[in-house]
């Protein structure tokens, strides 16, 4: 047991004794029980540390494994299996930091050597860093940008950053939908299956993470959509939680009278950080009729928690429907601007202008910490234009009906929604309804692997569905909801300095809609230029 110096009062000094008589019974009766031993491991190396360490912080970490170990012994007697575990996990993971700190003592920490640790030294730093790489507990390579995408979807804007760029990013995604995880997995992408709410923005794992891109669902804010994130409660509820994030951050700015003192903990000139969980702040939005909304908020939370645990985050990318509201992206604006970020930026960009054969108008907005990037975003001269019928090979003068198998209006007779439009133009802007969107005269349609071309993917990604029948609906949805590939490589073609994405994006787009771009040898071709994923078949699959 950790002593303090001072001697106790007869009274405290009997209330203490008979505390360590009940804990040493508890412990006694747990003893043997895993989760308890992992306590009481980590208690002996903290007190061994502390006692090499006779500093204050060193005191309290070692108090805290050892009055954890009488936590999971009364827990474990009580049957309270899951405090005991959590009370293992956070033992753990005290013992992973030190072990980490150790390693760190003794030189820089690379790749290398942690792939030389012996296994249980390996496993622990691998649960440590879970969910997110181990290798990401060491500094990435110089030069090599470390980025985590929020909302990966099937890959369009990693497709864009590795296949056409072929950038030599460390990039890691995460997505909640189990199809869009399967799919980009096949594609090659390193991608965690996760609520991105629900992950820790301050995980030790991304402490050098370089940049953060970021899709939120745009659902609650889409034309096509019931636009519940236009209601004025739901964007001041939106932009008054993306306040409380600076606040809970430590990046809300204070001001002082000129020659006034500075507040007690204000020297940088922001407030203390509130004692507020993330969790807690994210609370409030529980309350908007569609909570997709509220994911607008994830654009501010990670970077600034990234930076409060002192990460070096650099640059953030964000990508959602030109409708978004206004204040929401001001606020979002504002608040990195407070934080340090010295230069934001935002287009309107339609992905036909970057040689997609459909229609995809977004809102793209990013910041960066350090100077403004010279790279232009906007071509030179125009993609050249492929239409509807090309990639579904189609002749010309055909018109294709967007109303699919919508319900019968019984008031007219007719599909409720959709319309006519022209093969010999672009697609207009891919939904999930797509897969039965048909010629009006034949109804024909078009399989999913032109469905992914129509947005700028290869005729061969490998599109996956996860659950029962063969998930055309939600394959659509998949290709519906992506960046597209040759936005993405416009957008950080700027942002990673490459001067060369257009004459990279141009070769894509030749390949990708050429004449015969569907055929073998020209996915050979594309693979190998864009160093893309193996030949894969292109009927749908369904992944159990």
């Amino acid at each position: 047991m950790i002593q303090t110096d001072a001697a106790l009062p007869d009274w405290l000094a009997a209330d203490a004794a008979e505390q360590d008589a009940e804990d040493a019974a508890a412990i006694l009766a747990a003893a043997g029980h895993p989760d308890l031993i992992e306590c009481q491991r980590t208690a002996d190396l903290l007190a061994e540390f502390a006692a090499d360490h006779p500093d204050e912080e060193a005191q309290d970490w070692a108090l805290d494994a050892v009055l954890r170990v009488a936590q999971c012994a009364y827990a474990i007697v009580a049957g309270d299996e899951e405090e005991a575990a959590e009370c293992a996990r956070q033992a753990k993971g005290d013992r992973a930091a030190m072990t980490l700190d150790r390693l760190q003592a003794d030189g820089p920490l690379t790749p290398e050597r942690l792939a030389d640790l012996d296994s249980e030294t390996h496993d622990l730093l691998q649960g440590y860093a879970a969910p997110w790489p181990i290798e990401w507990l060491a500094p990435p390579a110089e030069g090599r940008p470390r980025i985590v995408v929020l909302f990966h979807g099937p890959g369009g804007l990693t497709v864009g950053i590795q296949r056409i760029l072929r950038a030599d990013a460390d990039l890691v995604g995460v997505d909640l939908d189990r199809g869009a995880v399967a799919t980009s997995t096949a594609a090659g992408f390193r991608v965690i299956w996760a609520d991105v709410t629900a992950l820790d923005p301050e995980h030790p794992a991304l402490q050098f993470v370089t940049g953060i891109a970021i899709t939120p669902p745009c659902q609650a804010f889409n034309p096509s959509g019931l636009r519940k994130g236009h209601y004025n409660g739901a964007i001041n509820l939106v932009v008054h939680v993306i306040q409380e994030v600076a606040a809970a951050a430590g990046f809300f700015p204070v001001t002082t009278p000129e020659g006034g003192d500075v507040a007690p903990g204000c020297d940088d000139g922001y407030a203390p950080r509130t004692q507020m969980t993330w969790d807690e702040v994210r609370e409030p939005l529980s309350q908007l009729e569609d909570a997709r909304a509220g994911l607008m908020a994830e654009v501010v939370l990670w970077p600034l928690a990234i930076l409060a645990r002192g990460g070096s985050v650099e640059w953030i990318a964000v990508e959602q429907t030109s409708a978004l509201p206004e204040p929401i992206e001001a606020a979002l604006m504002d608040r990195l601007t407070e934080a340090g970020w010295h230069t934001t930026e935002a287009w309107t960009l339609d992905a036909v202008d970057y040689g997609a054969a459909s229609h995809r108008k977004r809102r793209l907005m990013a910041a960066y910490r350090g100077q403004r990037p010279f790279v232009d975003l906007t071509p030179t001269k125009a993609f050249p234009t492929t239409t509807f019928a090309q990639v579904a090979g189609w002749p010309t003068g055909r018109v294709y009906l967007t109303r699919g198998n919508r319900p019968i209006d019984p008031a007219t007779g007719r599909a409720k929604g959709g319309g006519k439009r022209s093969a010999d133009l672009p697609a207009t802007c891919i939904t999930a309804t797509v897969y039965g969107w048909a010629d009006s005269e034949t109804g024909e349609t078009i399989n999913q692997a032109n469905i992914g071309r129509l947005v700028g993917f290869e005729a061969d990604y490998p599109w996956r569905h996860v659950g029962r029948g063969l998930g055309k609906r939600n394959m659509a949805q998949q290709a519906a909801d992506p960046v597209c590939p040759m936005v993405s490589a416009a957008l950080f073609g700027r942002i990673l300095g490459d001067p060369n994405w257009e004459t990279k994006t141009r070769e894509y787009v030749h390949t990708l809609y050429g004449i015969g771009a569907g055929r073998k040898d020209q996915q050979d071709l594309l693979r190998k230029l864009f160093a893309t994923i193996p030949a894969q078949a292109t009927r749908q699959t369904t992944v159990a």
